[in-house]
């Protein structure tokens, strides 16, 4: 799906707007920091893009979500383009990337252990802290994540603060876990939208 707006790749941490650059590095990106929002009036569409946290118990880390709807902590919900939606599906399977449409939850802080069951028995398949927003403002709108945490492969709540969590010994196992697996799923992150958006396929994801 060529281009037909601008496209812009919303991105809260540094190593996801790396992933997007490195392989989509024609589309914009937005890096706005955890749970913030990008500033209003930007053009043509805007794609969520990035991590986020699995819900149900099937799933594992690398899963790509490609999101139907988003809703906010207060039920507000934004549906997503299906036009960008069946974008990003086509280019998930041409990459042969295993992934799920549902419906993903913006929360204020992350989610970890039973507040996972909570929202998936709430309907929902993934948790963010930022789609919600970026929804909020945009012409037309779409999630790309992919899952880094799950029900059976936790983090600590400290990762919210990586800058702080980095420092306390008793989250180096987990640190070494995250950076190993973030950034190649950033990376899958961008080979998704390359392949969405620019044509350009890379089958090393």
């Amino acid at each position: 799906m060529p281009p037909e707006a601008p496209v812009h790749a919303i991105c809260a941490m540094g190593v996801e707007a790396w992933g997007v650059r490195r392989r989509a590095p024609h589309l914009r990106v937005v890096r706005v920091g955890i749970g913030g929002r990008p500033p209003a009036g930007l053009p043509g569409i805007m794609i969520s893009a990035g991590l986020c946290g699995g819900l149900l118990p099937e799933q594992t880390s690398g899963m790509v979500v490609i999101a139907s709807q988003v809703v906010d902590e207060q039920g507000v919900t934004h549906a997503c383009d299906p036009g960008v939606v069946g974008a990003l599906e086509k280019a998930a399977r041409y990459l042969r990337l295993p992934f799920t449409g549902g419906s993903l939850i913006s929360t204020s802080g992350m989610v970890t252990g039973p507040d996972r069951g909570t929202w998936a028995g709430r309907g929902h398949v993934a948790v963010d802290m930022e789609s919600a927003a970026a929804a909020e403002s945009a012409e037309r709108f779409g999630v790309l994540r992919v899952i880094l945490d799950t029900p059976s492969r936790e983090l600590s709540g400290a990762w919210a603060k990586p800058g702080r969590a980095i420092r306390r010994p008793a989250n180096w196992s987990e640190a070494i876990w995250l950076g190993v697996n973030a950034p190649r799923y950033a990376l899958r992150v961008g080979a998704v939208l390359e392949a969405a958006f620019l044509g350009n396929v890379d089958p090393e994801v």
